[in-house]
């Protein structure tokens, strides 16, 4: 290659880089749109140790699972300027408040209403032969609130958006996905005759619901998932591409920018809307699953623009 291919080459990386982290990563961006980084939301790992004083919250005000415990002193660490987030199985099988595995989640301090929020990451592996190879964990980035009481009848006390969540090997209507599918959803509470009602994608499909199936494996290499919230609309994108858009009736709370890596089928039951642990030694499926474990998710950078 002469000097004249490698200075355009430097050029046009340095450019991309820069372009990159100062507007989302878009194959065909709206040039009418003037993005500014939200800085404490944002993060390039880029140094040696996870910011727990300014960005991301340690060990309290983490989200409520049944099926795993929050460890992040163990669970999450950065190698080579990406942040590896992990699940591992209690030593010894030794249940924490009945629960056997323990698992790693990135949540801002600062909270997100409207705007672009981004990452680039990669999945887990759990590569066992069977029928079950790639199941049992799921990498997530998602958006989620607090639970607010206080609100009206008939307003949202609680709202989550999904920019993605892989590796679910959902089952729905007869369908069974696989490790291309993923999962782009809403999720909801509202007060309804004073007290809390759910709202699921299942339950919703046409305004919560949302189903892409990609052409690569997300567990061997790094992706960009994307996704702009305005107060009226809802878009999700994936390399820079747009995958879906739902109407924003309901997802207008300050939320929490988080990535978590949570556990799946067979290692969880879903029973009483929500996750419960699997003892994974009485379990078959989920005792020849154990060999894939511990594995991570990797997170290169998570980028926030209003």
């Amino acid at each position: 290659m002469n000097s004249a291919k490698i200075a355009l080459l430097l050029f046009i990386t340095v450019s991309f880089s820069s372009i990159g982290q100062n507007q989302p990563y878009l194959i065909s961006p709206d040039t009418n749109k003037k993005w500014k980084v939200q800085a404490e939301l944002s993060d390039e790992f880029d140094s040696s140790t996870i910011d727990w004083n300014k960005k991301w919250l340690f060990n309290s005000n983490l989200p409520n699972v049944n099926a795993w415990k929050w460890n992040n002193e163990d669970n999450v660490v950065i190698v080579n300027n990406t942040a590896e987030i992990k699940m591992c199985h209690n030593a010894d099988n030794i249940p924490v408040n009945g629960t056997y595995f323990n698992s790693g989640i990135l949540k801002s301090k600062e909270t997100f209403t409207t705007g672009f929020v981004e990452v680039r990451m990669k999945g887990a592996t759990i590569n066992v032969p069977g029928m079950d190879n790639g199941r049992g964990v799921c990498p997530s980035f998602w958006l989620y609130s607090d639970f607010d009481r206080n609100v009206e009848e008939g307003e949202t006390v609680y709202s989550e958006i999904d920019v993605v969540e892989l590796q679910q090997f959902d089952f729905f209507k007869g369908e069974q996905d696989d490790i291309f599918d993923m999962d782009l959803n809403l999720h909801m509470v509202i007060k309804e005759n004073g007290k809390d009602v759910w709202y699921r994608p299942k339950q919703k499909v046409d305004t919560q619901k949302n189903h892409y199936t990609a052409s690569f494996d997300p567990r061997l290499e790094f992706h960009i998932y994307g996704c702009e919230v305005t107060k009226k609309e809802i878009t999700w994108y994936i390399d820079g591409v747009k995958v879906a858009s739902k109407p924003n009736e309901h997802w207008n709370r300050p939320m929490n920018v988080t990535m978590s890596l949570g556990l799946r089928v067979p290692f969880v039951k879903f029973m009483n809307n929500r996750f419960e642990a699997v003892d994974p030694t009485l379990d078959e499926r989920a005792k020849l699953q154990l060999a894939g474990m511990p594995t991570s998710m990797s997170v290169d950078y998570v980028r926030v623009w209003k």
